[in-house]
């Protein structure tokens, strides 16, 4: 599967999302999301890139923090697992294919 990575600045985020920029550093803090270019050494906030498939864990976690009044440590907790689910569901449906492709005999992969 060819994926394409979009990067959107710390700013634009803020900017184009109407995120409130501390807010987005206590997403990264609390490992919610990480920023592309983070573990280089004299990055600071204002230089990290996001993947923009990042976006939409920052707003679930925002949602959750604000509509719930849930803090960063369950929030981080709650993202993970979801995203832990999102994987095992992906998963799954690409062993149902296979297991489909079996069943009939198609002998053509298609992935």
């Amino acid at each position: 599967m060819n994926e394409k990575l979009f990067r959107i600045s710390f700013d634009e985020l803020c900017q184009l999302e109407g995120i409130e920029g501390h807010l987005i550093i206590e997403v990264v803090e609390y490992g919610i999301v990480v920023p592309l270019n983070k573990a280089k050494e004299k990055s600071n906030e204002k230089q990290w890139l996001f993947d923009t498939g990042n976006l939409h864990w920052i707003k679930k976690a925002l949602r959750l923090h604000h509509d719930l009044e849930i803090d960063w440590v369950a929030i981080a907790m709650v993202i993970d697992l979801m995203q832990q689910k999102e994987a095992l569901q992906k998963e799954n449906e690409t062993y149902q294919r296979q297991l489909e492709r079996f069943i009939t005999g198609d002998t053509h992969y298609t992935e």
